[in-house]
């Protein structure tokens, strides 16, 4: 596991930020989750109590990407069929949206919205076609929901974010290198808060608070993190993030670890492009097919 944050650091990139606290349905969850005999019916029950929740949950779950033969009606039924934890992590991904949208409807936010599903989705499908467990797919989802959010925070206070990221990435400055002098914060950080607040595991934290310091995660002794923070990146370049997010057509944190990154899965350069085709099969689009 990669070295722990330095609390001094996140009390300074806290000034002037709140970190949104769990829904208390998710409390309610855990809560049950935590006792002996876990009650499925009564989880589901909980979900299910927030309409907008419960619908768009079962919106995900009818997707393609779940492969479903037959429509889902009901978060029971969902829970029956994908296991409970599938559907909690899926609950929990809407929540998180909705809360950190809060009624925006800025175009900015809703790029990011809408890449942070995409990549969650490409993350998760190239898990499963990696031939990697339901576990580590879930966990994948959730890092391309989760990664971003710290941006959401930043640009809920700064109208001009996605402005200067933009300039600073088209000079192939660091993300943190950008952030840090002019927002006094990093969504490095605030998102790694943030899914330490939503019960999020250690390793997904971690893998959250280091996205874009690819040297500090592979000089880790933790195949697992490392790999899930692998699958995360390629889905990452898959979506072309820089491109959606701040119109930047040039991504020289991949051009530079892309290599690095491969080896972790065992992968080659030139099986990019296959597994686009794969994903392109599932109506996931890549910068393949742009």
């Amino acid at each position: 596991m990669v070295q722990a944050i330095n609390m001094g650091l996140i009390e300074q990139a806290l000034q002037g930020f709140t970190i949104p606290p769990q829904p208390q349905i998710l409390q309610h969850i855990q809560k049950q989750l935590s006792s002996q005999d876990p009650d499925l019916n009564r989880i589901a029950a909980l979900i299910a109590l927030d309409i907008g929740t419960a619908g768009f949950t079962l919106k995900v779950v009818n997707s393609a990407f779940f492969g479903l033969k037959n429509k889902i009606t009901s978060i029971e039924q969902a829970c029956r069929y994908l296991g409970l934890n599938r559907v909690i992590m899926l609950a929990r991904s809407v929540l998180l949206r909705f809360t950190l949208e809060d009624g925006r409807q800025d175009a900015f936010n809703q790029k990011l919205w809408n890449n942070a599903l995409h990549t969650a989705n490409i993350a998760m499908t190239l898990a499963k076609q990696l031939n990697f467990s339901q576990h580590v797919q879930d966990d994948c989802y959730s890092l391309g929901l989760f990664r971003n959010a710290g941006m959401a925070l930043i640009s809920q206070q700064r109208n001009d974010y996605a402005a200067i990221m933009q300039q600073g990435l088209q000079q192939q400055q660091h993300y943190s290198e950008i952030e840090e002098p002019r927002f006094h914060t990093s969504h490095e950080v605030l998102g790694y808060l943030i899914a330490e607040s939503w019960g999020l595991s250690d390793m997904l934290c971690n893998v959250i608070a280091y996205h874009h310091s690819t040297p500090l995660i592979l000089a880790t002794e933790n195949p697992a993190e490392q790999q899930r923070f692998a699958l995360l990146k390629i889905a990452e370049y898959f979506s072309g993030e820089s491109r959606q997010l701040f119109a930047v057509h040039q991504d020289p944190e991949w051009q530079s670890q892309q290599s690095a990154i491969l080896d972790v899965l065992e992968l080659e350069p030139l099986q990019l492009p296959e597994l686009a085709e794969l994903l392109h099969r599932q109506d996931l689009h890549t910068i393949y097919s742009v």
